[in-house]
C-alpha cells in the first residue's frame, strides 16, 4: 500500500515539491529515515477525507447544503486541513534536523538539498490529492444520504 501511496503521489507531483524531498520520503536518502513515509501521510490524507465526507452527507446532512457551494464548504475544510497535515509532517522532520544525508567520501552528515518551499510544496501536493480522494468519495457514498443526495451536482 505505501509504495502505490508512494507512485500516486510521485507520479503527479515529484517535480512539484522535488526529488530529494521525494527521496526522503521513500526512505532512501537518510539515515534517520528508513521507512516509506508515503504511507502515513497517504493513509491520513484518505482518513481525513472520508471522515470529512461522512460528515457531509451523514451527520449533517441538511437539505440547505444540497447544492454545489454547501459540498464546496466542506471541500475546502477537508483540503486545508490535508495542506497542514502534509506541510506539517515533513516540516517536523526539517526542524528536527533529519533531512540529511551520509557523504559517503567524507562519512560525514551533509543536509539534502531540500528548502522550506518544497515541504510547502508537499502540503499543497497533499491537498491537491485529497481534493480529488473527497471528490470520488463524495461519488461513491452520496447515494445513501436523505438530504445532500444531488450534492456537488
Amino acid at each position: 500500500m505505501g509504495h502505490f501511496l508512494g507512485s500516486i503521489y510521485c507520479w503527479f507531483f515529484e517535480e512539484f515539491y522535488g526529488l530529494p524531498l521525494a527521496d526522503y520520503l521513500w526512505g532512501i536518502s537518510s539515515p534517520y529515515q528508513t521507512g516509506n513515509m508515503y504511507f502515513g501521510i497517504g493513509l491520513s490524507m484518505m482518513a481525513i477525507s472520508l471522515v470529512v465526507t461522512v460528515i457531509f452527507y451523514y451527520i449533517i446532512n441538511h437539505p440547505k447544503l444540497n447544492n454545489w457551494w454547501g459540498w464546496g464548504i466542506f471541500l475546502f475544510f477537508n483540503a486545508v486541513v490535508n495542506f497542514f497535515v502534509g506541510w506539517q509532517w515533513v516540516l517536523k522532520d526539517y526542524y528536527a534536523g533529519k533531512l540529511v544525508t551520509i557523504n559517503p567520501e567524507t562519512n560525514l552528515e551533509e543536509a539534502l538539498p531540500i528548502q522550506e518551499t518544497d515541504l510547502l510544496c508537499f502540503g499543497v501536493s497533499n491537498m491537491l490529492l485529497s481534493i480529488i480522494f473527497f471528490f470520488i468519495i463524495s461519488l461513491i457514498i452520496k447515494w445513501w444520504s436523505s438530504s445532500c443526495l444531488k450534492a456537488p451536482f
